[in-house]
């Protein structure tokens, strides 16, 4: 072997004696590093995904409001021009009527100034003040309530005439149905304790009109007002929420597909109209989320787990819910209510709406109204008609979900809590209920005004006895149409759903009455568990008919069928008439 082949294999030999030590070198440097990087290492909170964050409301937004304080609201009626459609007086401005049924009901505005002041007249320094044109316009809000003789109000800022406390729409609202005329200032005071939800801002107002379209030179006293705050783009931003995720507030809406009124906005077949009767945008008329999410709602291939886990947040579904029931806010299954969900979320929220109707259960019993209102309305079955809910609630995880959310809930708003409330409220209420122009349309003595401030904070007791008989009863269903097969009539309705899995049995009754006195029952069958029956033909004449369903541990409930006669509404039963040739008419 030549000396330059051993001096070139020294060389390599070397080289990988030099190599091995740098890796035994980098390997010693390593370890060292290792336990550095573990001895530094912090606790980290989880970056959370977007559809799991919890719906938070600011609570710096309330730390104004004084239920014992009144604000002064000032308008002018100045009218405008045919062109923007404000050259309305007053008296026109509140003929509007928008009752439930009524279709391509259009608003009736007016120009006003409006002013900001104390008991003395338009302040310095306010909004408006000084102001000699209109600055915002007016219009009557609701639906039922537009038939009161004292009217509630919405009022627009114009974008020039600046923002009130953030706001550029808000209520004014006169709860002529309420006979305490403090229950939605109750309900969403109460709300800012509930977990997973946003409140409303509520204040007490007096409010002073003046028509100078009809001639007036003097502002006249309508009375205690409910200012309450509107949800809308501004109402999510000042509640820090998405400015431009998607809101809608519900006018009929039970969660079902609506194929001929849901429909994106580039559908050529789109019509806000018709979408507004079922859910109102505030936002956006981006809808596909909407859609997507009623989509997952009423496709039943997919367990409603999987839904309420993509779409929703249970712990506010569970809030939305377990709030409404205990304050016995029942009109809130197919409306006021809102569905809210972020930017760049598929997560949809719910939020409240319309709270003058809570705590009313000893009012039913004092003025005995209590059969204007079916049996199911009580607890989970007033929300059995709700695609969503329905699915929902078949689940026990859910139903236990929601049992405990209501026993949280009890422990936060009691009766003291309510009493406490009512008492502050009262320092502003009772000086406007016992004088015009208020009293004259209370729908209550002074006495049954006390009663009920008296009661009213049991109420939540009534409710959360009624909620756990609701879990215990049969859910409610719907009465089918009456047909006529040869010489008899076939009635059908749906099937009771049991929680507890027990057999349910139907008793049928027919009569020529609503009554249903003995004297007036001409057919009666039952107790059977087939959900249909073959009754002989009955002479020409007018018929009720009802259906009662009952489960093996004895609890009862009713169809979600009803009807008016004057001003009576008649729970749980439908109509028909046989005409003197036979025919069979279904009545609504």
């Amino acid at each position: 072997m030549n000396l330059k082949r051993v001096l070139c294999i020294l060389g390599i030999l070397a080289l990988m004696i030099l190599l091995t030590g740098c890796v035994e070198q980098m390997e010693t440097a390593v370890k060292p590093d290792t336990d550095l990087t573990a001895a530094r290492t912090v606790d980290k909170v989880p970056v959370p995904e977007i559809g799991d964050l919890p719906l938070v409301d600011d609570p710096a937004l309330y730390k104004d409001q004084d239920p014992k304080s009144l604000q002064y609201f000032y308008i002018t009626i100045m009218g405008g021009t045919a062109s923007d459609g404000t050259n309305h007086t007053l008296s026109e401005v509140n003929a509007y009527l928008n009752l439930q049924g009524m279709v391509d009901v259009k608003k009736i505005k007016t120009g006003i100034v409006f002013q900001i002041g104390d008991e003395f007249g338009p302040l310095p320094g306010e909004l408006g003040f000084g102001a000699i044109t209109t600055n915002a316009t007016m219009n009557v809000r609701g639906r039922t309530s537009t038939i009161a003789p004292q009217k509630s109000y919405r009022i627009d800022l114009f974008s020039n005439a600046g923002l009130w406390k953030g706001q550029r729409a808000f209520a004014l609202n006169k709860h002529p149905f309420d006979r305490t005329r403090l229950r939605n200032m109750l309900f969403f005071t109460l709300l800012q304790r509930v977990p997973n939800m946003t409140s409303l801002r509520t204040q007490f107002a007096q409010v002073f009109i003046r028509d100078e379209t009809a001639g007036e030179t003097a502002f006249t006293d309508y009375g205690l007002y409910t200012l309450v705050e509107l949800p809308n783009g501004r109402y999510l931003r000042n509640h820090g929420l998405s400015r431009d995720g998607n809101l809608y507030k519900a006018n009929m809406c039970e969660f079902y597909r609506y194929e001929d009124q849901i429909r994106l906005a580039t559908d050529p077949l789109y019509d806000l109209e018709a979408f507004s009767q079922v859910l109102e945008p505030k936002t956006t008329e981006d809808h596909a989320k909407l859609i997507e999410m009623l989509d997952a709602v009423n496709n039943f291939t997919t367990p409603i787990e999987d839904t309420v886990e993509a779409y929703f947040n249970l712990e506010n579904v569970t809030s939305f819910l377990a709030y409404n029931i205990l304050m016995g806010n029942i009109d809130t299954n197919s409306q006021n209510y809102l569905l809210y969900s972020p930017v760049n979320s598929r997560t949809w929220y719910f939020l409240c709406w319309d709270g003058d109707g809570c705590l009313n259960a000893y009012e039913q019993k004092l003025f005995r109204t209590e059969d204007d209102g079916g049996v199911w309305q009580a607890g989970v079955s007033n929300y059995w008609g709700v695609q969503l809910f329905n699915r929902m609630l078949r689940v026990d995880a859910y139903r236990k979900a929601l049992l405990d959310k209501m026993e949280m809930l009890r422990g936060i708003i009691t009766s003291e809590v309510i009493a406490a409330e009512i008492a502050k409220y009262r320092t502003v209420t009772d000086t406007f209920t016992r004088r015009m122009p208020d009293i004259i349309n209370l729908d209550a003595t002074i006495a049954q005004q006390d009663l009920l401030y008296e009661h009213m904070p049991y109420d939540v007791d009534i409710a959360y006895q009624k909620f756990l008989d609701s879990l215990k009863r049969p859910m409610p269903f719907f009465l089918g149409n009456l047909e006529r097969e040869e010489d008899a009539l076939f009635l059908y309705w749906g099937e009771a759903y049991s929680f507890d899995a027990e057999l349910v049995s139907y008793t049928v009754q027919i009569a020529t009455d609503w009554s249903f006195a003995p004297e007036t029952v001409v057919f009666e069958a039952g107790p059977q568990l087939q959900i249909n029956v073959t009754v002989p033909m009955l002479p020409a004449g007018d018929y009720c008919w009802r259906v009662t369903a009952q489960n093996e541990s004895g609890y009862t409930q009713s169809a979600f069928d009803w009807f008016i006669t004057g001003e009576t509404r008649h729970q749980g039963m439908r109509r028909f008439t046989v005409s003197d040739t036979g025919e069979v008419l279904n009545l609504e």
